[in-house]
C-alpha cells in the first residue's frame, strides 16, 4: 500500500537540481509515509545512475518513457463509433477550455473498457478523418505534411502516458503539470485518490521559452523569440498542447501548492481555482550551516551556480564577467554545474569565452558539492531567463553571500522580502533586468565596491533564511496536508 505516489518529470532521482533536492528533503523528512515514485523520462537509458540514495520507505519506482513507443500493448476491445465521437467531443471541448470529457476519454485507454492503443490510433481511418477535419478548420495555408508529423509528434508521447499503468495510492502528488500533471489527473480519475499538484516553475511558461528557441520545430522563417504571439503555427501548437495539459491538471487537482505570489497569479490566469492554491516556499536546512566557516581569498571570487543550459542564460554571465574585469582585473569566475544537458549550448559558451579571451578567468567546474565553493565565494550570480524559487539564493543567503539575480520568479521577494516584517530586514542582494550584461556587471561591481552595502546584504540574507525559509517549518505544512488526507 502506497500512501503518497510522487509523479516526477525529468527530476528526482536521476537528475540533480533544485526540484530534486526539494523532493529528496520531502521524502527523507517523512519516514512514516510510504512513498511510491512514477518517473517520466524521454527515453530509457541503461547507463542512467541514481543521483540520490532512495530511502527504504520508498516502496515503488515505475518509469514512463515518452519516446520509447509501445506498439505491442493492446486495448481490451475494438473501438466503436461512440468512442471516436468521444475523442472528437473532448478535443473540441479543449478548444473551449472545457475538460468534462477527460474521464470518458481516459476510460478509452485505461482498464477493462479500453478501446484505443497506439496501433489503432495511428492506423484508424476514423482518426485519420478526424485529423483531416481539424486540419481543414485550423490548417489554412499550412502544409499538410508538416501538420501530420506535428500531430503525430504531439500525440505519440501522450499515448505513452494514457496507456501507462498507474499504481494505487491514497494521494497522488505531481511536482509539475505537463505529462506529470496528466498522470496525476489520470490517477485521480482511475483510482479516485486525492491529487495534489506542486509547481516550482510554471510549466507552460518554461516550455514556451524552450519551444520559442527550438530548431526541431518547422518554421517558414527563423525568427528570434520576442513574444508568444510571434511564434509560428507549429510552435504555437506545441505551446497550446502543453497549456491544455496544465489546464487538465489544475481542473483535477484537489490542492495546488506553489512557491510565491507571482506563481499563484499565473496559475489563476491559466485557469486554476484560487481557492485551491496555497503558497508554501522552498526551504533550506538552516541547522546544517550553523558552524559554516568562510575562507576569504585575496581576489574577488564570483560564481554562477546552475546547469549550463540556455534558460540559465550563461552567456550574459560571461559577458558581464568581461566588464567586471575592467574594474577588478584579478577577479575569478566560476560556473558551477553540469554541462551535458545541452552540449551545443555549452560549446557556444566555451566559444564565447575564447572570443573574449577569458579562458584563464572563467572556470567550468561541472557538478560539484556547492558548499565547498560557498566557503570562499564573495558573490553568487544568477542570470536566468526563468526561475521559480531558486535554491541557490537560500544557499548563498544562509552563509552570508550577497546575490545578483535577474528579476524572474521569486528572486526579488527572496532578496527584498515578502511581507512587511521580512522587508524590514533589508535586501540581501541586487536585482537586475533579464539578458542585460551591463546591468549584471554594474550590480557585481557595486557590491564589491560598497563595503557597507555588502555587509548589510550579507546579514540580511542570513537572518531571512533562518526566519522565513527553514525547511523543517515548511515541510511540516506538506505533512499536515498529507495527514489530513490519509
Amino acid at each position: 500500500m502506497i500512501d503518497v505516489c510522487l509523479i516526477l518529470e525529468g527530476t528526482y532521482p536521476y537528475v540533480a537540481g533544485g526540484v530534486s533536492t526539494w523532493v529528496h528533503q520531502l521524502i527523507t523528512s517523512m519516514k512514516d509515509i510510504r512513498f511510491g515514485i512514477v518517473y517520466i523520462a524521454p527515453n530509457s537509458d541503461p547507463t542512467r545512475k541514481l543521483k540520490y540514495e532512495i530511502p527504504n520507505h520508498v516502496l515503488y519506482l515505475k518509469e514512463i518513457y515518452l519516446h520509447d513507443y509501445n506498439f505491442e500493448q493492446r486495448a481490451k476491445r475494438n473501438p466503436k463509433q461512440r468512442d471516436f465521437e468521444q475523442i472528437k467531443t473532448t478535443y473540441e471541448g479543449f478548444g473551449q477550455k472545457k475538460y468534462t470529457g477527460c474521464e470518458a476519454l481516459v476510460r478509452c485507454f485505461q482498464g477493462e473498457e479500453s478501446c484505443f492503443d497506439a496501433n489503432n490510433i495511428f492506423s484508424s481511418l476514423e482518426i485519420w478523418k478526424l485529423m483531416l477535419l481539424f486540419y481543414e478548420k485550423r490548417g489554412e495555408d499550412i502544409s499538410f505534411l508538416d501538420y501530420f508529423w506535428t500531430w503525430r509528434g504531439i500525440h505519440l508521447p501522450l499515448m505513452q502516458v494514457l496507456q501507462s499503468e498507474i499504481p494505487f495510492a491514497r494521494i497522488y502528488h505531481s511536482v509539475s503539470t505537463g505529462y506529470a500533471g496528466l498522470v496525476g489527473a489520470i490517477a485521480k480519475m482511475v483510482h479516485r485518490g486525492k491529487y495534489f499538484l506542486t509547481e516550482h516553475g510554471i510549466y507552460t511558461h518554461e516550455r514556451m521559452l524552450e519551444i520559442s528557441q527550438a530548431s526541431w520545430i518547422y518554421e517558414k522563417e527563423m525568427r528570434r523569440y520576442r513574444a508568444e504571439r510571434e511564434l509560428s503555427f507549429f510552435k504555437q501548437w506545441w505551446v497550446t498542447s502543453f497549456r491544455v495539459l496544465s489546464h487538465i491538471a489544475y481542473a483535477y487537482a484537489d490542492n495546488i501548492f506553489t512557491l510565491f505570489e507571482g506563481n499563484k497569479m499565473r496559475e489563476v490566469l491559466e485557469g486554476a481555482d484560487p481557492k485551491k492554491v496555497t503558497i508554501i516556499p522552498n526551504g533550506i536546512e538552516t541547522k546544517k550551516f550553523a558552524d559554516f566557516k568562510k575562507e576569504k581569498k585575496p581576489n574577488p571570487q564570483i560564481g554562477l551556480i546552475g546547469r549550463v543550459v540556455s534558460i540559465k542564460d550563461i552567456k550574459t554571465f560571461i559577458q558581464a564577467a568581461k566588464m567586471v574585469l575592467t574594474k577588478f582585473p584579478d577577479a575569478q569566475f566560476y560556473i558551477l554545474g553540469p554541462w551535458t544537458e545541452e552540449e551545443e549550448y555549452y560549446e557556444e559558451c566555451r566559444s564565447l569565452i575564447e572570443a573574449l579571451h577569458l579562458e584563464q578567468k572563467i572556470v567550468f567546474t561541472g557538478p560539484v558539492d556547492v558548499p565547498d565553493y560557498l566557503k570562499f565565494l564573495d558573490l553568487v550570480v544568477l542570470t536566468s531567463l526563468s526561475e521559480a524559487q531558486p535554491y541557490v539564493i537560500l544557499e548563498a543567503g544562509i552563509v552570508g553571500i550577497p546575490m545578483v539575480t535577474t528579476d524572474v520568479g521569486a528572486c526579488r521577494e527572496m532578496l527584498e522580502g515578502r511581507g512587511h516584517e521580512d522587508r524590514l530586514l533589508g535586501r540581501s542582494g541586487l536585482v537586475t533586468e533579464v539578458a542585460n550584461p551591463n546591468a549584471t556587471a554594474e550590480a557585481i561591481v557595486r557590491l564589491l565596491t560598497d563595503k557597507n552595502l555588502y555587509a548589510q546584504c550579507s546579514q540580511a540574507g542570513i537572518e531571512r533564511a533562518r526566519r522565513y525559509y527553514d525547511i523543517d517549518d515548511l515541510l511540516s505544512s506538506y505533512l499536515n496536508f498529507y495527514e489530513q488526507n490519509l
